[in-house]
């Protein structure tokens, strides 16, 4: 992880955040806190929801 900046570690958490959970009732951490704590905070975070088409669980998302 020292290649990494935060912009990378951040896009890495929004894509592992936006999946959804079962134990969650299909609902995403991301939407779990954006409900409890609003998406202002998760901007302030530098947190995004990716839509779930988009969403890359695989080292190929920071290849650069």
């Amino acid at each position: 992880m020292d290649g990494l900046t935060q912009a990378d570690i951040d896009l890495m958490m929004s894509h592992i955040n936006s999946y959804s959970r079962k134990d969650l009732g299909n609902k995403s951490p991301y939407e779990v806190f954006a409900a409890l704590y609003g998406e202002e905070l998760l901007t302030a975070l530098g947190a995004k929801k990716i839509p779930p088409a988009d969403i890359t669980l695989r080292p190929t998302l920071l290849k650069k």
